[in-house]
């Protein structure tokens, strides 16, 4: 080795060195700003995400659950239900007595109906039977009924007569009703054309006059009025007055065939 190498010998090494620690040096500057890129960049999509979770979750929630709440709760329940049974209530106050059988409040109960639901249907309107004699033996306190059984259901001076007879209505052993009788106003009640008891003869006639109506005297006392109106086999009006003159006064009203003494 000649003597100008032995000269710049150490100073080619430290040259070296510092070449490959400047190299080293960079590389890890290099390293660190890649890492503080990603770094943020993972930063700015977390606050991404976050930005998009909130917004996402707050309008979801409010739109969905107020609407639901209010439509539902008030009209379909309190107002439709109350308002129904107050109306069919005031409409069923009254029994008008007919040819064909009774108008029990909204329910036409004519003669041939079912014994159990005629009961039912005047009980709505006039209250329970003062008296129900149940089944008794066709010749009774109501006379000579069809037999072989009749029954007496009633409310004071109204009464309804009930069969298991051979009728119009039905064949026998089905029970139904047959007639009625009512001989004080008690309940008051009137006929489908408004004649009660003490009615004047005048007003009866005033109704029911015509072909279909007939007046004479009593077969039990000739002082006593007999009156019918389109009386039948099964069916009819018919009932007594104190006299036969226009200022008499109704003293029962009776429907259908009712009974013989």
């Amino acid at each position: 080795m000649n003597a100008d190498l032995k000269k710049w010998l150490p100073w080619i090494a430290v040259g070296v060195m510092a070449l490959i620690l400047g190299v080293v040096v960079f590389a890890n500057r290099g390293d660190g700003g890649t890492v503080a890129a990603s770094t943020t960049t993972a930063e700015q999509q977390t606050s991404s995400t976050a930005a998009a979770t909130t917004t996402t979750s707050v309008p979801e929630s409010t739109t969905t659950s107020t609407p639901e709440t209010t439509t539902t709760s008030s009209p379909e329940d309190t107002t439709t239900t109350s308002a129904a049974v107050t109306t069919t209530t005031a409409a069923g106050s009254t029994v008008e007595l007919s040819d064909e059988g009774v108008q029990a409040g909204a329910e036409w109960v004519h003669f041939g109906y079912d014994d159990e639901d005629a009961i039912v249907a005047v009980a709505a309107v006039l209250g329970a039977p003062t008296h129900d004699s149940g089944w008794v033996d066709s010749f009774s306190v109501y006379g000579t009924c069809p037999s072989p059984v009749v029954r007496g259901v009633h409310w004071n001076d109204f009464v309804m007569l009930f069969t298991q007879s051979d009728t119009d209505f039905w064949v026998g052993g089905v029970p139904h009703f047959f007639a009625y009788y009512f001989t004080n106003p008690d309940p008051d009640l009137v006929t489908t054309e408004s004649i009660g008891i003490d009615s004047s003869v005048e007003e009866l006639e005033n109704a029911y006059g015509g072909p279909l109506y007939t007046m004479e005297e009593s077969f039990f006392d000739p002082a006593v009025g007999y009156w019918t109106y389109d009386l039948q086999t099964w069916t009819g009006l018919w009932g007594y007055s104190t006299g036969q003159s226009p200022a008499h006064v109704v003293t029962s009203i009776n429907g259908g065939s009712g009974c013989g003494e």
